[in-house]
């Protein structure tokens, strides 16, 4: 998910409270997450990390130069960026998200074996188109944000536009936090070169200190593209579990359900999901957590936080109340004993009269009679 990295705060007297409220079937729950999404993560990562390095190689020093000394960079080159995203989130993003909702699904048919769970019923396809273009729309505004922050650097006197030109270009793709943190890396090992080298070249500190950001963009860009790959990825899971309850309650196989929100219970937990453990609400109710509301119903399921490691267990309170209509629909669906029409079970329908044999035949015209037939030995 395209969201910003939230702090995460380690409480270790928070956690071991936690550890001690997980129930088994919310240990369970975070197992299959888990386990899910680092099965998978790995093809989202790839490609997202392979759409940013071909957007650094696709524009030039020279329209970077041009952007820096009008202060923007053209909406055509915006424009192109979204585009990707669009098309990553068509051939990627929304396969992953129907896999991860029918994988999380799959545990409650496992529970409800009578279950059918339609990956494209009208509440799951609404849910991945507007999803898909909120994603689209949050991260090209990122890297929008991002961008403009760098060009800003120009304004300062402390950058030539070549050599901020050669700045920006490894941090395409990052979000403004990280595109900052990078260039301030390139000025701070190219001053510390300076420094402890006195007799070395500006340009040659200037080139040591590009080739570190670059190793540094590099990684930014991996630990950014899994961030999004495995929040995506739980965000689609924990939706998944959440509608399969719902069509369950439609097919009259759960009644009243309520949310419980169950943490990692490990000293990783932060102090929002640490808040969050063991909190109750009903099926179309928000958790209470603090943050930016960047995607419809984002409140309802986890993440509530980039990387965050959180599931929901889904407790039935009361159990289904079945309509007359939806008796009438299983009882047709159910197959009836054959018996004939005409006939009742305690009455035999009269045997089929025998053929007649004629004692025997006579010789048709033409033919003559020269012994008994051989029938070939059978």
């Amino acid at each position: 998910m395209a969201i910003k990295i939230a702090k995460r705060i380690t409480h270790k007297h928070s956690a071991r409270r936690i550890a001690k409220k997980t129930s088994d079937a919310g240990k369970k729950v975070l197992e299959m997450l888990d386990s899910f999404i680092e099965a998978g993560q790995a093809e989202p990562t790839f490609w997202l990390t392979r759409i940013w390095n071909d957007q650094q190689n696709a524009i030039t020093y020279k329209e970077l130069r041009e952007a820096i000394l009008n202060g923007f960079i053209d909406e055509a080159t915006l424009q192109a960026w979204q585009n990707d995203y669009a098309t990553f989130v068509n051939e990627t993003l929304k396969p992953l998200w129907i896999d991860s909702m029918t994988q999380a699904a799959a545990n409650v048919t496992a529970k409800y074996p009578g279950l059918f769970f339609d990956p494209m019923e009208q509440g799951v396809r609404n849910w991945i188109n507007n999803h898909g273009s909120e994603w689209v729309t949050v991260i090209s505004t990122e890297q929008r944000e991002a961008i403009n922050a760098m060009l800003n650097k120009s304004f300062s006197g402390d950058w030539s536009v070549d050599e901020l030109a050669r700045a920006i270009r490894p941090t395409i793709g990052l979000n403004k936090m990280q595109s900052i943190a990078n260039v301030n890396y390139y000025k701070h090992v190219k001053e510390t070169l300076l420094a402890n080298n006195p007799t070395m070249k500006e340009a040659t500190a200037a080139k040591k200190a590009q080739e570190a950001a670059l190793k540094y963009a590099a990684r930014q860009h991996r630990q950014r593209a899994y961030t999004i790959a495995t929040t995506e990825m739980a965000f689609a899971y924990n939706k998944g579990a959440d509608e399969g309850i719902r069509q369950a309650q439609q097919q009259g196989l759960m009644g009243t359900t309520k949310k419980i929100w169950s943490t990692a219970a490990d000293e990783r937990v932060c102090e929002i999901c640490g808040a969050l453990e063991g909190q109750v609400v009903g099926m179309d109710n928000d958790f209470n957590f603090k943050g930016k509301e960047l995607y419809a119903g984002q409140k309802r399921t986890p993440p509530a936080h980039p990387r965050c490691r959180c599931a929901i267990i889904y407790e039935e309170v009361s159990p289904p109340k079945i309509s007359e209509e939806q008796q009438q629909a299983a009882a047709a669906q159910q197959p009836q004993p054959w018996q004939p029409e005409e006939y009742s079970m305690t009455t035999l329908p009269p045997e089929p009269e025998q053929p007649t044999i004629p004692e025997q035949y006579s010789m048709p015209n033409g033919l003559s009679h020269k012994g008994p037939a051989n029938l070939g030995g059978t």
